[in-house]
């Protein structure tokens, strides 16, 4: 992977420019990666970052909502806003191709990205950050819902001001809010599909939400639906995947597959079929040990359930699922 030249540049403004650009333009406001840094009443900062993958826009249109609302109103508290992946939202794709994902890289590594995501961390720790969010999309058909990492007060209560699900898990790896929750409650708020007004108007209710926060409670009286993720479901990169009937391939999947999304499944049930024998389907849990064996039992060519799960994330589109996964694989906390 040959290396590129990337910076931080730093920012105490929102630019007014924002309002009127797209989210493919951003590097005509943002050229590269940016920390903006505003005052607020309460001077612990909310940090938020938006883009970390380019082509997922909610952060984006969030961040115009809330530069509107902040031309009416002071901020009740300081603020830390990442504009990540302003070179993947150029190309309008999750990430630049033959570069690192953006969302992978805060756990240490040896690319420039690693050390662009080291420096943003260094400024957050030091700040001292009243919470962390990170907006994303996703590409299947789910609720809103979030990812948490610890199971505190905080970071509960954090999550159930944006949705009534949550996903409890260190997996995948290197991710923004997992990192951040190592000093301060964090999640990744999941905003459902680019491009729908109802998901961008729910990013930003969750951020103004957090900014009149004053103090953390205690989560015992919280609904909140939340999930332990017993593995990530990955399908081999060689293996051809169709969908239904479709034309010759190596795993079938159901079409209707994404109505699966935070639905309970039960044990026994025909998750896909493996068309051509192999082991073309596993299932890593948070520790990345295999675990398919425990999740699904073959009879025929057919993959099925072990245990009543409830699947979160599925999708049907293969781009996403070659860059990342097909879904997860969820129990009752």
């Amino acid at each position: 992977m040959a290396d590129i030249e990337l910076r931080l540049d730093r920012l105490d403004h929102t630019p007014a420019a924002i309002a009127r650009t797209a989210a493919r333009d951003v590097r005509t406001v943002f050229p590269e990666s940016t920390l903006i840094s505003l005052e607020g009443r309460h001077p612990d900062p909310l940090f938020l970052a938006v883009m970390e993958h380019g082509n997922e826009t909610v952060g984006w249109e969030a961040l115009k909502k809330l530069q509107a609302w902040m031309a009416h109103h002071p901020l009740p508290r300081s603020m830390l806003i990442l504009i990540g992946n302003v070179r993947a939202a150029e190309l309008q794709s999750r990430m630049v191709p033959g570069r690192p994902d953006y969302n992978r890289i805060w756990t240490g590594g040896e690319t420039p990205e690693h050390a662009l995501a080291q420096q943003v961390l260094e400024i957050a720790r030091a700040a001292k950050p009243f919470a962390a969010i990170d907006l994303h999309n996703n590409t299947g058909a789910n609720p809103l819902y979030a990812l948490v990492h610890k199971e505190r007060a905080p970071d509960l209560q954090l999550t159930s001001l944006f949705a009534a699900h949550a996903m409890l898990t260190r997996n995948p790896p290197g991710t923004l809010s997992e990192a951040f929750s190592d000093f301060c409650p964090a999640i990744t708020a999941e905003c459902g599909q680019s491009g729908v007004a109802a998901n961008e108007t729910a990013a930003f209710n969750l951020v103004l939400d957090a900014l009149h926060l004053d103090h953390w409670r205690g989560a015992a009286d919280l609904e909140l639906d939340l999930y332990t993720v017993t593995g990530r479901i990955e399908i081999s990169p060689e293996a051809r995947i169709v969908f239904e009937h479709g034309a010759d391939g190596d795993v079938e999947l159901p079409a209707s597959l994404e109505k699966w999304n935070f639905f309970d499944r039960p044990a026994g049930s025909t998750f896909a079929r493996v068309l051509n024998g192999g082991d073309v389907i596993r299932v890593r849990d948070d520790q990345g040990r295999d675990v398919t064996t425990d999740v699904f039992r073959r009879e025929g060519d057919r993959l099925l359930l072990t245990r009543d799960f409830t699947p979160a994330m599925l999708t049907v589109n293969e781009a996403a699922i070659r860059a990342d996964c097909l879904g997860y694989l969820m129990e009752k906390a």
